[in-house]
């Protein structure tokens, strides 16, 4: 097995999508260290990982130390990350499980830009573009194609140093978002969000997978993009002419075979177009609740939950009489961050269990909930169901 540094999108969600697909496709894998931003992975054929929504980069791992110094020398010995040529740019991407010490990062940039410049003098730094508490990065749409992307990564006292192999842009999803016939941003969730959740349900390629709330079909042209049927459905009129619209072309665009074996107009909450235990998983987000300008106040945030509780809970009990014995459903729920800086969600433990439900062995009795962008009000958990 080959041992990489693997950049995650969205924390314990990529995780779980990592762990469950590799699972899934019978791989050998093991998972060495691991933290929020990555995961140090032995895996036997890395071209799998390529499918998945929740992984940013890929980086061959070449040496590792427990200090700055350590590996520093053995890059040295190695030479493989030193050895540009003439005008050859090249970049250092940090990572940590801490926050990021800017002295490590510049004695490590510091060191590498010496090491290159006893071999070659023209070389050029590409400098960072992106900044958080726990990394120092090149984004994946700036990088040059034949550039030397150098990762580091940190967890606890060792550093992994890995030469970035493979890259996984988000404008490849956004490009592709943006290019469908039907659009409606306020029914949508980003679509490497939704191959995420796909590939949680951990089905075999040509399983049947059903969207009871569509929408504009992010969910399904996901999964029919990773070879799986598809069945949509929505009580709006436009939502199943729009869905039908864009699985027709991404199968034109992306040379699919005819995945749809049908999208109907139908209330979610009796899902009556479909036959009992005729689907293997359910991937879908109920209720998209208002994009609030302003935190909520706690009986403002309440009042929205109250109204979207009915819902899940009459659509849960439809759902579980569509799906097969060995099935597997992937929800969202919403969880919203009121004026006061609390987070208030429904019971939904208790609603599950109601409808005949329970938690998948691989939650661990909580949902993954997704890490919030900028000053988001509504947070996504992910919950991962299966018959009782």
């Amino acid at each position: 097995m080959d041992r990489f540094l693997i950049v995650l999108v969205n924390e314990v969600l990529s995780q779980a999508e990592l762990i469950i697909a590799l699972t899934k496709s019978g791989i050998k894998f093991q998972i060495l260290e691991k933290n929020e931003t990555f995961v140090i992975l032995d895996v036997e054929n890395k071209e799998e990982l390529t499918n998945l929504g929740g992984i940013y980069k890929i980086g061959k791992i070449i040496c590792s130390s427990s200090s700055v110094e350590g590996i520093l020398e053995k890059i040295r010995k190695d030479r493989k990350l030193i050895m540009l040529d003439d005008k050859q740019q090249w970049n250092l991407s940090y990572y940590s499980d801490e926050i990021i010490n800017m002295d490590i990062y510049e004695e490590l940039q510091n060191g590498l830009a010496s090491l290159i410049k006893e071999n070659s003098t023209k070389t050029k730094f590409i400098r960072n573009n992106m900044k958080s508490e726990n990394f120092i990065e090149l984004s994946v749409d700036k990088e040059k194609k034949d550039a030397i992307k150098i990762l580091v990564g940190k967890n606890k006292e060792k550093y992994y140093v890995a030469e970035n192999i493979i890259s996984i842009k988000s404008s490849n999803f956004i490009d592709r978002d943006l290019s469908r016939p039907y659009q409606d941003s306020r029914i949508s969730l980003s679509p490497r969000t939704a191959r995420m959740l796909v590939n949680m349900l951990g089905l075999e390629k040509g399983k049947t997978i059903l969207d009871p709330f569509c929408g504009t079909g992010t969910f399904l042209i996901e999964s029919i993009i990773q070879g799986y049927k598809v069945i949509g459905v929505d009580n709006r009129k436009e939502c199943v002419a729009g869905t039908k619209k864009n699985l027709l072309w991404i199968m034109k665009e992306q040379k699919l075979n005819n995945k749809i074996r049908y999208v109907k107009q139908d209330n979610a909450e009796k899902l009556s177009t479909i036959n009992s235990l005729s689907v293997d998983g359910i991937v879908t987000e109920p209720i998209l609740l208002p994009n609030f300008k302003n935190n909520p106040n706690f009986e403002m945030a309440e009042n929205e939950l109250r109204k979207s509780k009915a819902v899940y809970e009459r659509s849960l009990l439809a759902m579980y009489r569509v799906l097969n014995n060995n099935g597997k459903v992937c929800i969202v729920t919403p969880r919203i961050k009121t004026r006061d800086n609390r987070y208030i969600t429904f019971s939904f433990k208790k609603m599950l269990k109601k409808a005949g439900f329970i938690l998948d062995d691989r939650l661990n009795e909580q949902p993954f909930v997704m890490k919030p962008s900028g000053d988001q009000k509504v947070l996504r958990e992910i919950w991962l169901l299966k018959k009782s």
